[in-house]
């Protein structure tokens, strides 16, 4: 697929992720293995992974894994980091315990999806790599929240292993001094 990279959206550790438009002036997000990277397998790896989250409907679309030039393209997801969110000042004044129950509600199945089989993302922990967009529910016209799990570059396939629910668990509610935690009980108007 052609497209062109339009401006540099995040710099990590093995790759560069680029905001990118294809010919039909979609905006899609290419992520690219760095020259000087020890990981050279950020296309097998990440594509292998993203195109079996999207297998159960989990992740941003995989548009192209190219193996060659060692990059992945995939659906641009403009939301908010989810430990962005909830420790953004409009969490508490934007967001009601509803609109977040069925943002957990809709993140857990997703979460379980990926333990279904056996694909464990293994960097939920700190809560940077699930994307919040606000959406309008078709049948209700209500605002909500939807959740989208990216960067499965780290992610394993080990039977049996399940650790994604136990990850989110401790992240959203059990960590007895964790600032997410925190204002998750407040808003859930819950009690360790």
């Amino acid at each position: 697929m052609r497209y062109t990279k339009i401006r540099q959206i995040e710099k990590g550790w093995s790759s560069f992720i680029w905001l990118v438009k294809n010919e039909e002036g979609r905006e899609l997000v290419l992520k690219e293995v760095r020259e000087k990277s020890p990981r050279k397998d950020l296309a097998e790896r990440e594509g292998k992974m993203l195109l079996l989250a999207n297998s159960v409907g989990v992740g941003p679309k995989v548009y192209e894994v190219n193996y060659e030039e060692n990059y992945v393209l995939m659906e641009y997801i403009k939301g908010a980091e989810l430990f962005s969110w909830i420790m953004g000042k409009n969490f508490d004044k934007e967001v009601s315990a509803e609109q977040f129950y069925d943002f957990v509600k809709e993140l857990y199945k997703q979460l379980f999806a990926l333990d279904k089989i056996n694909l464990s993302h293994n960097q939920l922990r700190v809560g940077k790599n699930i994307l919040v967009t606000k959406v309008i529910d078709p049948k209700t016209k209500s605002e909500k929240y939807f959740p989208t799990i990216i960067d499965f570059e780290k992610a394993t396939i080990k039977e049996g292993h399940k650790k994604n629910v136990g990850q989110m668990e401790a992240l959203l509610f059990f960590n007895p001094h964790g600032a997410i935690a925190k204002k998750v009980r407040e808003k859930m108007n819950l009690v360790l």
